[in-house]
């Protein structure tokens, strides 16, 4: 029987780490998180600068590519108008993997399309790869609190 307990142990210990990948209220976060990603891709197809920006939590930052990091709400907003006013974006972005870990969670995320010049000229395409850390809000809403995204080509 004592040979017994060091397994039972470990079995109690797998049931304990796998508790919240079959928890329900993981699927619920999960669905939530997806259909922010979905408000995300929407906002960038409409353009929407400040609809953008409420996707983001107080004090979040974003990294963008091969420019410094913003900090600040004023920061998010002056470079979302930046790129959405002479753009008109039809992205989409597909979540590779998400984990969630209470009021923490992640999602790894491919975002394809093409921004067309308002101007006029040759659409672009978007390849980008992208990593989004959300953070539980009180309301139990989800907002992101970090974004880095690095282009593929």
């Amino acid at each position: 029987m004592n040979k017994l307990y060091p397994t039972l142990l470990a079995l109690v210990g797998l049931i304990g780490c796998t508790q919240t990948a079959i928890d329900p209220d993981t699927a619920a976060d999960e669905a939530a998180i997806r259909e922010h990603i979905a408000q995300t891709a929407a906002a960038n197809n409409a353009a929407d600068t400040l609809g953008w920006v409420e996707l983001f939590e107080e004090g979040a930052v974003y990294m963008p590519p091969g420019a410094p990091e913003v900090t600040t709400r004023a920061g998010l907003q002056e470079m979302a108008a930046a790129g959405f006013g002479p753009y008109a974006a039809d992205i989409q972005i597909a979540p590779a993997e998400i984990v969630i870990s209470g009021d923490w969670a992640f999602a790894r995320s491919h975002v394809t399309g093409t921004v067309t010049p308002r101007a006029g000229g040759e659409a672009i395409r978007v390849d980008v790869k992208q990593l989004v850390i959300y953070h539980r809000q009180p309301d139990s809403s989800w907002k992101i609190a970090r974004m880095i995204n690095n282009r593929n080509s």
